[in-house]
C-alpha cells in the first residue's frame, strides 16, 4: 500500500471515530436539552399557578377556572409534550398536550431501540403546587417519546451529512495536496532505479521544499562520487589488464626466446645423438627416443602456455584468424563430442585496442567453461559489429549447466570476464537458454575512452 492511500485511509478512520464521538455528543445534548426544557416548563407553569392563586386570594381573579390551562399553551415549548395537573381532590384535573402533526416513523428501528436504552425519551417531571402551606396538587410534564427520537434522528442525520461532506472535501483536498507533496518522491525513486541499473549520470532535479531539495542534493552528490569511483575503477582495471597483457607478452617472449630455443637445441642434439647411436651404440637408441619424446611433449606444453599467455595470432594475424584457430583447436581437442561454431559479422579486423585481445580472452574463457561444465553437444560463438558502434558477443550452448549456478558461484574465469567488461564500459548478461543451456551476452562500445590506454 502506498503512502498516499495509507494516509487517506487513516484520515477516513479518524473521521469515522470523530463521527461516532460527535454523534454521541449530539444525542446526549438532544436529551439534555429536552429534559432542561421540561424542567423549565414545570417551573414556569408552577410560577403561573402561584400567580393565579395569589390573585384569587387577593380577590383580583374571579375566574372559576383553576388552574387556567389556556395560559399553558404559550408556556409549553416542547413539541408533542403533555402537561397534566392533578389536584388533591381530583376535582380540578387539567390535561394539555402540545399538538404535533402525526408522522410515520422516519428513523430506523435499531436507532429507536438504541436511543431508548441509552436515554429516557418519555421522561417526565413532577412538581408539587403548595401555596400558603396548602397543597393543591401536582404538575406533571411528560415528553413525547416518538417526538424525542425523531428530533434526535433528525439532528444526527444533519451531523452525519455535514461530517460526510467535510470528510469527502478533506479527502479530495488531501489527495491532491499529498500527490503534489509526494511527486518529488516518485521522481527520486525513478532516478534511483536508473542509478541502480548503472545509469550513474542520471541526476535528480532541485525541488521547492527544503527537505526534498536537500535529499536530491545528497543523492546527486552520492551519484557523482560513485560515478567518479566507477570511472576510476574502470581506468584502473584497464591499466591493470594492460599491464597484465604486457607482462604476459614479456613472459611469452622470454619463454619463446629462451626456453623454446633451449628445447629446440635439445631436440636437435637428441636427433644427432640418435643418428650416432644407431651406428655406434644401438643399445641407447631407445633412451634417446624417450628423451626426444619428452622434449616434444615439453614443446607442446610450451606452445599451449604461450597461447594462453599471449596469443600471437591476435597481434600477427588479427582477431578473426585467432578466433577461427581457437575454435578449431577446441573441435580437435574434444574429438567432435562438442561441436564449436563461429560466426563473424562486420568489420572485426579493425577494432581499436584494447578490444581485440580482450575479446579473444573472453571467448577463450567462455569456451573453457563450456568444456568444463556444460557437457554440451553444440556451442556457438557469434561476434557482431553492430550499426550502433557496439560489439555484440554471444556464446551459447545446449548443455546441462544453468545460469543461476554461475551467478551464485562466480568463478575466477567469469569474474575476470566481468572485470574486463566493466573496464571496457560494457554490459554482461548470463541467461538460461531455451530449452536448456546457458547464453552469455556481452555488449562492448567500440569508442573506448583514451584514458583506458594510459
Amino acid at each position: 500500500m502506498n503512502l498516499q492511500l495509507s494516509l487517506i485511509i487513516r484520515i477516513v478512520l479518524i473521521a469515522f471515530s470523530c463521527l461516532i464521538a460527535n454523534a454521541g455528543y449530539v444525542l446526549y445534548q438532544n436529551d439534555k436539552h429536552a429534559k432542561q426544557q421540561a424542567v423549565e416548563t414545570v417551573n414556569r407553569i408552577e410560577k403561573e399557578i402561584q400567580t393565579q392563586l395569589h390573585r384569587i386570594y387577593q380577590g383580583h381573579d374571579h375566574s372559576s377556572s383553576f388552574p387556567d390551562a389556556h395560559l399553558w399553551q404559550s408556556i409549553n415549548g416542547l413539541p408533542g409534550s403533555c402537561i397534566q395537573f392533578e389536584s388533591i381532590s381530583s376535582s380540578r384535573q387539567r390535561y394539555v398536550c402540545n399538538e404535533e402533526t402525526s408522522q410515520q416513523q422516519s428513523w430506523p428501528t435499531w436507532f429507536g431501540n438504541m436511543y431508548e436504552q441509552l436515554f429516557d425519551p418519555d421522561f417526565e417531571v413532577e412538581r408539587k403546587v403548595v401555596f400558603q402551606a396548602l397543597s393543591f396538587g401536582s404538575i406533571i410534564v411528560t415528553l413525547n417519546q416518538h417526538t424525542e427520537i425523531a428530533r434526535a434522528w433528525t439532528n444526527l442525520q444533519g451531523l452525519m451529512g455535514l461530517t460526510v461532506m467535510t470528510v469527502l472535501a478533506l479527502s479530495i483536498l488531501f489527495f491532491f495536496t499529498v500527490s503534489r507533496i509526494l511527486k518529488p518522491a516518485k521522481i527520486i525513486v525513478r532516478s534511483l532505479e536508473k542509478m541502480r541499473d548503472g545509469q550513474l549520470d542520471s541526476r535528480i532535479p532541485s525541488f521547492e521544499v527544503n527537505e526534498w531539495r536537500r535529499t536530491s542534493e545528497a543523492i546527486n552528490q552520492l551519484a557523482s562520487s560513485q560515478e567518479q569511483v566507477m570511472a576510476n575503477n574502470k581506468q584502473l582495471a584497464m591499466k591493470l589488464m594492460n599491464v597484465q597483457e604486457e607482462e604476459h607478452r614479456y613472459i611469452s617472449r622470454e619463454l619463446h626466446d629462451e626456453f623454446g630455443q633451449c628445447l629446440a637445441g635439445i631436440n636437435a642434439v637428441t636427433s644427432s645423438i640418435n643418428q650416432t647411436a644407431k651406428n655406434q651404440c644401438p643399445d641407447i637408441v631407445e633412451e634417446v627416443n624417450s628423451v626426444r619424446h619428452i622434449t616434444s611433449h615439453m614443446m607442446e606444453v610450451l606452445r599451449s602456455m604461450l597461447t594462453r599467455l599471449r596469443p600471437a595470432e591476435v597481434d600477427d594475424f588479427g582477431l578473426s584468424a585467432s578466433l577461427k584457430k581457437l575454435v578449431m583447436s577446441w573441435n580437435n581437442h574434444t574429438h567432435s563430442e562438442t561441436q564449436y561454431n563461429l560466426s563473424l559479422t562486420g568489420d572485426i579486423e579493425h577494432l581499436p585496442e584494447p578490444l581485440p585481445a580482450n575479446i579473444y580472452r573472453m571467448v577463450q574463457e567462455c569456451l573453457t567453461n563450456v568444456a568444463k561444465h556444460a557437457q554440451a553437444s553444440v556451442a556457438d560463438v557469434v561476434l557482431t559489429y553492430r550499426d550502433d558502434n557496439n560489439i555484440e558477443l554471444i556464446i551459447k550452448d545446449d548443455g546441462i549447466a544453468e545460469a543461476n549456478a554461475f551467478e551464485n558461484t562466480l568463478g575466477v574465469g567469469l569474474l575476470g570476464i566481468r572485470e574486463r567488461v566493466l573496464a571496457l564500459a560494457g554490459q554482461l548478461t548470463i541467461e538460461s537458454g531455451q530449452p536448456n543451456g546457458v547464453t552469455v551476452t556481452i555488449i562492448l562500445p567500440v569508442h573506448i575512452d583514451k584514458d583506458f590506454n594510459k
